[in-house]
């Protein structure tokens, strides 16, 4: 019967030893926040707003109207891309051009036909490269409507330095759609001489440039 017993009080040691473990830590995270390999992280919640800005990173087809306002006079250029092909028409005329490597084949209209040539890629990039640069951050929104703030006007008036030296940009709306940019809608001023500017993004996606033969 002892050596029962002594069996029997090995047991229930045991097993109330196994019961006595340390309870597992509970982590308990913030609200804005999830647990991740027993790790609290943030969540990052983005609106609809800023995830319009997502979707315009790296965009490479679609198609751009720049419509350009000069007192009563107004300009139109339409630039497209595809990928590594695109076009710019202006005045009548088209010019394509194909990236190459680091170079660019440049076609230009020669009498009625088009001639080629190859030239050095230029280093800012494709024209208006700006919208890929623009930051949700950089706008506020006045009644349903998002401007640019003041302190990011001269980021964007570096674009315009090349052919307007000392030009200044101001009073900068974005219109958005469901899913990308719509519209920017912007003044560059030249001296004493302001241009109103209206840039119409469409056909992301959509664009096709075809090449012309030489």
């Amino acid at each position: 019967m002892k050596k029962i017993a002594y069996v029997m009080l090995l047991i229930v040691l045991f097993v109330f030893a196994s019961c006595q473990q340390d309870e597992p830590t509970i982590i308990t995270c913030a609200d804005d926040e999830i647990l991740v390999n027993g790790i609290c992280e943030k969540v990052v919640i983005k609106t609809d707003f800023e995830k319009t800005f997502d979707a315009m990173d790296g965009i490479d087809n679609y198609t751009l109207i720049v419509s350009i306002q000069q007192f009563a006079t107004i300009y139109e250029i339409e630039l497209k891309v595809d990928h590594e092909k695109s076009s710019f028409f202006m005045d009548g005329k088209s010019e394509f051009y194909q990236k190459n490597g680091t170079q660019v084949d440049h076609y230009f209209p020669v009498g009625e036909g088009y001639r080629k040539e190859t030239v050095s890629q230029p280093s800012q990039g494709q024209p208006f490269h700006f919208l890929s640069d623009l930051e949700a951050s950089w706008f506020q929104e006045v009644s349903g409507k998002y401007f640019l703030k003041a302190e990011y006007n001269d980021d964007v008036a570096l674009f315009f330095q090349g052919e307007f030296p000392g030009s200044t940009v101001s009073n900068l709306e974005l219109i958005v759609g469901q899913t990308y940019f719509d519209q920017l809608i912007f003044n560059v001023t030249v001296g004493e001489v302001m241009y109103r500017f209206t840039m119409t993004l469409s056909a992301i996606g959509q664009t096709d440039v075809t090449l012309p033969l030489v």
